[in-house]
């Protein structure tokens, strides 16, 4: 019995925020069916920046110079990204649940240290490539910043993810209004 009410106590939530979700009857989406350009963006640096850190790491080992524009090339695309995603295309949010707008401060926090971080790593490695080429200490640190920017975007991901599976925020445009730095 006991296990049984636990469940419930569990379900319940999911099971009235099911219902306040609409069924829709869009298949092909434009780009105006979206509240924000944030959730489409967003994925641009979670992908790229990771990529980024994998072929700085294999390019201190091997093809060093073919992989360093590839690094290069993949961070430019991340900061990009990042930009557009954190400064750009952000979401003003309204009337957030407290719990929700802890998560949201949280993913900020992480979305602009990933914006920093993975600004600095592109500089660092414009450098490396045009101005100090074949500096050991200057790839070593490039690749400690990349890899600070891909953890930051993890975690940016992470708390964007419970924002929207587990408070609801932005399905259907809930707690949305739009692009545009949101206000606490």
């Amino acid at each position: 019995m006991r296990k049984l009410l636990s469940c419930s106590l569990l379900l319940l939530p999911l099971a009235v925020f099911a219902q306040v979700l609409q069924e829709s009857t869009v298949v092909d989406a434009s780009l105006n069916d979206f509240a924000n350009l944030h959730p489409l963006i967003v994925h641009l640096p979670i992908m790229l920046l990771p990529v980024a850190l994998a072929t700085q790491v294999a390019s201190l080992f091997l093809w060093k110079q073919p992989l360093g524009w590839v690094t290069l090339i993949a961070l430019a695309g991340g900061v990009a990204g990042a930009v557009a995603a954190g400064l750009i295309f952000h979401p003003h949010t309204l009337d957030l649940t407290s719990a929700a707008q802890e998560v949201l401060d949280r993913h900020d926090s992480y979305a602009y240290w990933t914006v920093g971080l993975s600004t600095t790593a592109l500089i660092l490695k414009t450098g490396d490539l045009w101005l100090f080429q074949k500096k050991r200490w200057l790839e070593l640190l490039t690749t400690l910043v990349l890899a600070g920017s891909a953890f930051t975007v993890s975690m940016a991901g992470h708390y964007g993810a419970t924002l929207v599976y587990l408070h609801g925020v932005g399905v259907q445009g809930n707690y949305v209004t739009g692009e545009s730095d949101h206000e606490h």
